[in-house]
């Protein structure tokens, strides 16, 4: 049977400490064909050089690589121009500073194309400390993992979004971005690519650990922020969020104010955080 090609696209912007490990990664994949279209957005340290001189290994093993240069204008920006190269069956995606393990590719590939009526699939990962290698968290804590819609838990935030841990099928996604253009902000790209293809199909699901999400001290999601960065945060996902919505196939009333709800709660939860640290701060 003649396998579809695959397309891992991947924004890169100053990943050089970390981008050899990564394009191992990607070389040892099992699946193939299989296109990897990187994205720099603008790095002025040595990440293309670095990803030059690894194309030449990258497409002997079998891989078709496109390297894209452009002005720095953040992740979904460069994920944008990526999504103009695709031309793969299926799309999966993944940051320059996570892992894959080899088979990442091929079970979540091998899923869809034994499931038709299933366009949209994710398997299992761990949240690592990047530095210690300590496991900080497992995808499927909740233990109620299986083939779902997950549409309200994205929206909510009560099931993960990894980068890595995903794959949908391009028909799919060219239902929801005909111009294969995602709304830009500065939260990144997840929930704009996963949100509206999971409100149009069921999410297949692969029980296996395929994808690590390396978490740093010096990463983005680990910066301790005060209270008004932390409630900017907080809103500029929430803006994010209804300007994705349009792009979904749902109630749009009933989700706006769903939005809405989320935001109150998200706010109330910070205040309540803040308070209490607050009281500790005294204590001392």
């Amino acid at each position: 049977m003649i396998r579809p090609l695959v397309s891992l696209i991947s924004p890169v912007y100053q990943s050089a400490p970390y981008l050899d490990a990564f394009l191992d990664c990607v070389r040892d994949q099992t699946w193939r064909p299989l296109e990897f279209i990187i994205a720099d957005d603008g790095s002025i340290d040595r990440s293309v050089d670095i990803i030059r001189d690894r194309i030449p290994g990258l497409q002997a093993s079998g891989i078709d690589v496109t390297l894209l240069q452009l002005e720095h204008q953040g992740q979904a920006g460069a994920v944008n121009a990526a999504l103009k190269h695709v031309a793969g069956k299926y799309l999966t995606w993944c940051d320059p500073d996570d892992y894959m393990l080899p088979e990442c590719i091929e079970k979540k590939a091998d899923y869809l194309e034994s499931h038709p009526d299933i366009r949209m699939v994710r398997n299992d990962g761990l949240v690592i400390n990047g530095d210690t290698g300590e496991i900080l968290a497992h995808s499927a804590r909740k233990g109620d993992m299986h083939t779902q819609n997950i549409f309200d838990a994205l929206l909510s935030e009560t099931t993960y979004c990894y980068a890595g841990c995903y794959m949908i099928s391009m028909e799919l996604f060219d239902l929801c971005y005909p111009d294969h253009e995602i709304p830009l902000s500065p939260e990144g790209q997840n929930l704009q690519l996963l949100l509206p293809p999971a409100s149009r199909t069921e999410c297949g699901y692969v029980p296996d650990v395929l994808h690590h999400y390396l978490r740093r001290a010096s990463g983005h999601s680990s910066k301790k922020r005060s209270y008004t960065q932390a409630r900017g945060r907080i809103l500029n996902f929430l803006t994010l969020t209804r300007r994705i919505l349009p792009y979904c196939s749902c109630d749009q009333e009933k989700y706006t104010k769903r939005i809405e709800e989320i935001k109150d709660k998200r706010l109330e939860q910070l205040k309540y955080s803040a308070v209490l640290q607050a009281k500790e701060a005294f204590k001392k």
